[in-house]
């Protein structure tokens, strides 16, 4: 990963379900049947999407609901700003948090928002490439990740592509697009990283790789979740693997 990132104050992505926006302290919800933490604070409650739609009327203290995962029905009588498909463990308790339900976006106080991108490189036989970051970057040391840096460039691709050549040798020429998953968020500490990911097929498998990296590996899938790798990269693995692919 690139050691010279752009930290971008913006929106972290969510899917609408019940428009308009507001804020409050977020209050995780641990009972499906009693969602309320019972204060008259401005609450934004983060639950299950299993739990959706609420049992009772919402509570007039609660302002916002995000729901964690997919709900299987959107449709509900509740008049509060609503989003899905956030993480769980991408918000805590007790932090203030804004919620856009019109268009599908949350922001986290206080906590730094940091665009990257990472690749997955193929190989013929379905092998994909990890590496192990360096003793050298300032971040992750001797874990496993794909080939990724700071979102620089306007275009998450192109700057896929740069990095490729950075970290591995390896030039467009050299790469096939096989597909584009939907961001990921990885949440570590007072950062939350939305990583854009992309998987290419390679026409070469000879990499040099540069100072960020000590070792490389071509192996199975399988493999990522038996490894201490950078957070969240069972994830955006699974992200490009469910994506159609390009062409």
């Amino acid at each position: 990963m690139s050691e010279r990132g752009i930290f971008r104050a913006m929106s972290l992505p969510a899917l609408a379900v019940i428009p308009g926006r507001a804020t409050g302290t977020v209050h995780l919800v641990d009972d499906p049947l009693h969602w309320s933490s019972g204060g008259s604070t401005r609450e934004v409650l983060a639950l299950p999407s299993l739990w959706w739609p609420p049992p009772e009327p919402l509570s007039p203290a609660v302002v916002a609901v995000l729901l964690l995962g997919v709900p299987a029905e959107f449709g509900s009588s509740v008049a509060v700003p609503t989003i899905a498909g956030v993480d769980p463990d991408v918000v805590r308790e007790g932090e203030t948090l804004e919620v856009d339900g019109t268009h599908g976006r949350f922001r986290i106080e206080g906590i730094e928002e940091v665009e990257v991108v990472t690749s997955f490189l193929e190989r013929s036989d379905g092998r994909i490439l990890l590496l192990e970051r360096s003793d050298d970057v300032g971040s992750f040391r001797g874990h496993w990740a794909g080939v990724s840096g700071y979102l620089e460039d306007p275009s998450p691709l192109e700057q896929a592509r740069r990095e490729i050549l950075e970290e591995t040798g390896l030039a467009a020429e050299d790469l096939e697009l096989m597909a584009e998953g939907d961001p990921v968020l990885a949440r570590d500490g007072a950062r939350v990283f939305v990583v854009h990911p992309f998987r290419f097929r390679v026409h070469r498998t000879d990499v040099r790789l540069d100072w960020e990296h000590r070792r490389a590996e071509w192996v199975e899938p399988g493999e990522i979740g038996r490894r201490r790798t950078v957070p969240k990269l069972d994830r955006v693995w699974q992200s490009v693997a469910a994506a159609p692919p390009k062409g």
